[in-house]
């Protein structure tokens, strides 16, 4: 049997991808938050998904070098020389 704050842990966390993509209503947010601020467990679980959402999006404007650029290209191409016909 799972205990009341167990279940509560996995509701909210079942609905945190909603939650941090901004889908949420306001109502379900704020019983997140509240949530989060009681429990340490959900706040890292919260804070660490949000960091990694802001490593991957600021990732994503970097440019990518042009010798790992070069690499990539060349793997391919040598993956579509090798394909069967």
């Amino acid at each position: 049997m799972t205990s009341p704050v167990a279940s509560e842990c996995a509701e909210i966390l079942g609905g945190i991808s909603a939650y941090l993509d901004g889908e949420l209503d306001r109502t379900a947010c704020d019983a997140i938050e509240r949530h989060c601020q009681t429990c340490p467990s959900c706040e890292a679980v919260v804070q660490g998904l949000r960091d990694t959402i802001g490593l991957c999006r600021g990732a994503a404007v970097l440019p990518i070098p042009d010798s790992v650029r070069k690499k990539a290209l060349d793997s391919i191409s040598a993956l579509l020389k090798t394909r069967p016909a």
